[in-house]
């Protein structure tokens, strides 16, 4: 069968504006590739035409044109763009840092944040993490839940989560094995639902810290009903150590290549300062950077961000 370059449109509605507009999405898929761009223009959801992918309110004639120059001016650079092996957008979600070595039965950590700015506009964001564990015998439990809003304006930055149980088996106090399963949801980068599972084995050195290695699946459900599915291995390091008595350092780094091409990979990397305020409550400073060998369309190869927070431990 030959392969065909399909070309769509299609309305964003999980991105409607305050004034109830909705932007429109453009999406090029050629054999099992896409790729999806905004238009930068918005219409009201009522008036698009989802099956014949076309604007039908007061303004159809102007928008119907512009998606048509749209498709031409972009076609061939587009086209080439496709024709890469892979162009599949994921994120690395660090989960080391959230799982403590702590020998109560059960512990767990409450750490939020709000930020709020207001000049010509309104920005502000929210986030959530909480993490309960339980330690019986060989066996640790952890369960995750994290929560991350952005919005400035009419304009999601951030609006994802994500959801992660890991059972660990203890086989000594160096070795240990892992399996894990993970829901996750970002709509800013067109996830609707990705889930995980996967299995492996860490070891614990008394200079390197700990380090993992496992391999997982991957299934990822994105807007507009495109699907994408792989297997990844999971290479990982976390180290942590004080620096001064109310001064620690902790530091985590993940490489995860595709299986089927070890060229199509993921690098990062979270390195935070720890300042003890008391026994339960601590000031973050972190660091967050990631590297992917194969963004999406208009997504950077490497992204960080910087974060404060206070965290709260019981």
């Amino acid at each position: 069968m030959k392969n065909k370059l399909l070309v769509t449109f299609f309305a964003r509605k999980a991105l409607k504006k305050s004034n109830g507009t909705v932007p429109i999405y453009c999406k090029l898929r050629y054999n099992k590739k896409c790729i999806q761009f905004n238009t930068k223009m918005d219409l009201l959801y009522n008036e698009w035409d989802s099956v014949n992918t076309r604007a039908i309110g007061l303004n159809k004639n102007y928008i119907n044109i512009e998606l048509e120059n749209i498709f031409i001016l972009n076609m061939n650079k587009l086209f080439i763009i496709l024709l890469f092996p892979s162009f599949m957008f994921s994120q690395i979600i660090n989960i080391e840092t959230k799982e403590e070595s702590n020998k109560k039965v059960f512990s767990g950590t409450i750490e939020m944040e709000f930020d709020y700015n207001k000049s010509t506009e309104i920005d502000w964001e929210f986030i959530n993490s909480t993490y309960l564990m339980w330690n019986i015998d060989l066996m640790t439990i952890l369960l995750i839940n994290e929560i991350d809003l952005n919005r400035a304006g009419d304009e999601d930055f951030a609006n994802d989560g994500f959801q992660h149980l890991r059972v660990i088996y203890h086989i000594n106090n160096n070795f240990a094995i892992e399996s894990f399963i993970q829901n996750q949801h970002d709509l800013v980068h067109d996830i609707e639902n990705r889930q995980l599972a996967g299995l492996g084995l860490r070891k614990i050195f008394s200079k390197l810290g700990i380090v993992g290695f496992s391999t997982f699946y991957e299934y990822e459900d994105l807007v507009d009903d495109f699907v994408n599915y792989d297997f990844r291995l999971n290479i990982y390091n976390k180290l942590k150590f004080e620096i001064f008595e109310n001064l620690k350092f902790s530091n985590v780094l993940y490489f995860q290549p595709k299986l089927e091409d070890f060229f199509d990979y993921r690098f990062a990397l979270e390195a935070t300062l720890i300042v003890p305020l008391s026994e339960s409550l601590s000031f973050n400073n972190s660091l967050s950077l990631s590297y992917d060998s194969s963004p999406a369309f208009e997504i950077p190869n490497t992204t960080y961000q910087f974060k404060n927070s206070l965290k709260y431990e019981f």
